[in-house]
């Protein structure tokens, strides 16, 4: 069964483009896909996103006593270590404490271990950038990432409009 693992930037994006209340299938559809253990997101995407005080974080608050939100695992949790280990060694400073202050790095360790694809708006950057950027992170450590519409093609998901009224 393959699994995917929702960065914090798929949800902040989705909240902008698909608001609940025009796009009320895309917040279902996560919802019922997680409860059929096929998305997923790390626990530290929970509390990135849930002190905002926006729709966004009453909906992360709502799906916290599920399974939507994981802990890690001793295994999740070494894993983070040899990322954060080669994130260090390989960016300057500042942006490598950045890129690891944050649900990142424990996206790519989950899926990594349990295992699936990470699912972000991230795009690869070159070999020149200083920034630390999840397709590239997730190459080093060969986990396969996609955007958000490639996971609904893989899924296959499509949505359709209906007119309210008619």
């Amino acid at each position: 069964m393959q699994r995917f693992w929702l960065d914090a930037d798929v949800l902040i994006q989705a909240k902008r483009v698909y608001p609940s209340d025009v796009f009320p299938g895309f917040w279902t559809l996560l919802i019922e896909q997680n409860a059929l253990q096929v998305i997923k997101s790390p626990i530290e995407v929970f509390r990135e996103l849930a002190e905002y005080g926006d729709e966004l974080s009453a909906w992360v608050k709502d799906q916290r006593d599920g399974n939507f939100f994981i802990e890690p695992d001793q295994k999740v949790q070494a894993t983070f270590t040899e990322i954060a280990d080669f994130v260090n060694d390989n960016y300057p400073r500042p942006q490598a404490k950045d890129f690891l202050a944050g649900a990142d790095p424990w996206v790519i360790a989950h899926a990594k271990c349990e295992p699936g694809t990470v699912v972000t708006s991230e795009r690869l950057v070159g070999p020149g950038s200083q920034q630390a950027k999840i397709p590239n992170i997730c190459r080093e450590f060969e986990v396969e990432w996609i955007n958000t519409c490639d996971m609904f093609r893989e899924l296959g998901v499509s949505f359709a409009v209906k007119i309210k009224g008619k």
